[in-house]
């Protein structure tokens, strides 16, 4: 499929830059030359097989259909498609992400849209389940917050599914907690004593889950790079 001009025959030509070293273990983030402008491409192609098939057609389908859910909203990139199946286009925010930003760099105001950006998402039935990671909140050279990177993203189930309305709860609470971690580096000045306690309490299970992730990562690293 093209996207704007550009298509998987073409993708390495029109690649102006990588926004992110290449790892084995994550698809590449490439900053492309479409014919309107500037996109961002990520693309698991360039990886293994394993992780290709496992992970990148997954994560792919599973993102796009994010994006496709929330789009409209403020501070969600705007999705232009898929090349493939395992690559996906959407709007290049020029600015910094979060991790790149000292202690009273941000404005008051920035951590109320950001919110507001949040709630959106949840009136929509989708958690982020990510929003701990710096990384994928990104503010653009005006000022303004955005969400980036939707691969763990979900939605609500239907009324039957109660293990995935479970994690929906969680995830949901833990979105919040990723603003409040946010605030804490960044702004502790506007951190409520409530924000704080939910912090340091954590989540039910939070410290299992975490374990578990960090098993996963460390597998796959193996996985793909068995060096």
């Amino acid at each position: 499929m093209a996207i704007d001009g550009v298509t998987r025959e073409n993708l390495v030509q029109r690649c102006l830059e990588p926004l992110r070293p290449s790892k084995p273990w994550q698809p590449d983030i490439l900053l492309v030359r479409a014919d309107a402008g500037p996109i961002v491409v990520k693309d698991y192609q360039p990886r293994g097989f394993l992780y290709r098939f496992f992970v990148g057609l997954v994560s792919t389908w599973n993102e796009a259909r994010m994006y496709r859910k929330l789009a409209g909203l403020q501070g969600i990139p705007r999705y232009y498609g898929k090349l493939d199946r395992y690559a996906l286009a959407i709007e290049y925010i020029e600015g910094r992400n979060a991790s790149k930003f000292k202690t009273g760099e941000l404005s008051h105001d920035f951590f109320h849209r950001l919110k507001q950006i949040v709630d959106s998402v949840h009136e929509r039935n989708v958690v982020l389940c990510d929003l701990r990671n710096k990384k994928n909140i990104m503010i653009s050279k005006s000022g303004e917050p955005y969400l980036i990177d939707l691969a763990t993203a979900f939605e609500r189930g239907r009324r039957w599914s109660f293990f995935r309305n479970g994690l929906y709860g969680i995830f949901y609470q833990d979105d919040y907690l990723g603003l409040a971690k946010l605030k804490r580096q960044l702004a502790p000045e506007i951190l409520t004593t409530e924000e704080a306690d939910r912090l340091d309490r954590g989540l039910f299970m939070q410290n299992k889950a975490v374990a578990v992730r960090n098993f996963c990562v460390r597998w796959l690293k193996r996985l793909v790079s068995p060096s």
